[in-house]
């Protein structure tokens, strides 16, 4: 399993309408069966911050995404729209899971199984 940790760093003055965007995408992904979180860093010295987390089964379902969104109009105004709500670079990390946190593990769909 892989997770995919996507850090959002809004303008002071634009941290709702970035959040707005974002939670939208993240809705719409949800509703799609992505395994996809929303996050906020809100104390720390880099708050306020946000965090996408996307689960992935393995390499060529994170590389499918990739190329998803390369070809998504969508997406590409989303990302257009959000960039203009940025204080500095979007920052995309890609982690292998060794140990599944409880609850992730994929079923037969691909989904996280619920309990």
């Amino acid at each position: 399993m892989y997770s995919q940790r996507v850090t959002v760093h809004p303008s002071p003055g634009k941290i709702a309408a970035a959040r707005a965007l974002i939670l939208a995408r993240v809705k719409t992904g949800q509703a799609r069966g992505q395994r996809i979180a929303f996050g906020e860093l809100v104390v720390g010295r880099h708050a306020p911050e946000f965090q996408i987390t996307i689960l992935f089964d393995d390499l060529a379902a994170f590389e499918a995404q990739r190329k998803r969104n390369q070809a998504d109009a969508g997406f590409r105004t989303f990302g257009t729209k959000l960039a203009a709500t940025l204080r500095k670079p979007v920052g995309v990390d890609l982690f292998e899971v060794l140990v599944a946190m409880p609850g992730t593990e994929p079923t037969k769909g691909g989904r996280a199984r619920k309990k």
